[in-house]
């Protein structure tokens, strides 16, 4: 029994080892990272990405523009039916630390809508969203419940409803506590991955987890896909008329698996890092698009992976310089 017993386990960590992203070359150039290696998982999972740039110019904005809100734009129809749309922003301080357009807003309600992309069945039970945000003040300065992103399965809200705001994470009944950990006037990452498979629901704020609650899919709408129903800062009352919101950087993903950048060469939660969006993705390559953000595109950076299960290669990968990208684009 014992030496069953041993080997079973021998083979799971040999199975378990062999599944950790292998990240073997890493070659920046005019177009983006590529990173060959193993592991990394059969399908793209990038579903949604929004550097706010690329919307601007499609949009033909200028500094100040109201965000178009439509079914053929970035974001769909009535995003902010009791508030101030976001607007387009030069001015304010951007993630590059030079000038950048961002989504920005002031008031007691801005946000963003449903985004438009494609609702596939992976969906059903399982969607990751990671996204920039920068508050004027503190979220929790004047009271409230304030949401920074809703995700339903329903358009009338009678569905799967998960909701996080500065001081809980609902999933209908289920409430999880947690306060908001960010840092006032600064950019901080917000991630939230819903998995109803594990019925599980989990946030992070810079890196350190806020919440790990309980989340079941509703049973009247198991075939229904769950989609981002809004993502900024939204006060129900009419606190808050002097916050200011400024958004960035909005990814949606299938799962957990993505690629990250950072200045540190070893793996943990809370360095400094940089999710950038994918163009191509296959379990031995993947090719990202050219974006720079806090972390600079450059021979300096380390490359990690990040599978379906949020396994990640522990020692960053430098890159290879070939033809490097301006500095000047994002």
């Amino acid at each position: 029994m014992y030496k069953l017993l041993f080997l079973l386990t021998s083979i799971f960590f040999t199975w378990a080892a062999a599944a950790t992203p292998v990240v073997n070359k890493v070659v920046l150039d005019s177009t983006g990272i590529v990173i060959t290696g193993k592991n990394f998982g059969a399908e793209n999972p990038m579903l949604f990405w929004d550097d706010v740039k690329n919307s601007y110019r499609t949009q033909h904005a200028s500094d100040g523009d109201e965000v178009i809100a439509s079914s053929t734009s970035m974001w769909k129809e009535k995003t902010n039916i009791w508030g101030k749309p976001f607007t387009f922003s030069e001015s304010v301080r951007s993630k590059t630390g030079r000038k950048d357009v961002v989504y920005y807003g002031e008031g007691h309600k801005n946000f963003l809508g449903t985004p438009n992309h494609e609702a596939p069945k992976e969906l059903l039970n399982e969607i990751f969203v990671s996204w920039w945000y920068m508050p004027g003040k503190s979220p929790a300065a004047e009271g409230g419940s304030n949401k920074f992103i809703r995700i339903w399965d329903d358009s009338n809200g009678k569905g799967t409803r998960v909701s996080w705001t500065q001081m809980h994470l609902t999933c209908d009944e289920v409430v999880t506590w947690g306060n908001w950990k960010g840092n006032i006037g600064e950019w901080n990452h917000h991630m939230i991955y819903v998995n109803l498979n594990a019925n599980s629901v989990q946030t992070w704020v810079n890196g350190v987890r806020i919440h790990n609650g309980k989340c079941e899919k509703h049973p009247d709408f198991k075939n229904k896909p769950l989609y981002v129903q809004l993502v900024g800062f939204d006060h129900g009352s009419s606190a808050y008329k002097d916050m200011t919101t400024s958004i960035d950087d909005i990814y949606i993903g299938k799962s957990q698996a993505r690629v990250e950048i950072s200045s540190s060469p070893k793996w943990s939660a809370t360095m400094p890092k940089e999710l950038v969006p994918i163009a191509s993705w296959s379990d031995t390559k993947i090719v990202t698009r050219l974006h720079d953000g806090k972390i600079k595109l450059s021979s300096d950076m380390y490359v990690y992976v990040v599978d379906k299960n949020g396994v990640v290669n522990a020692d960053g990968i430098k890159a290879t310089c070939t033809g490097c990208p301006k500095a000047d684009f994002k």
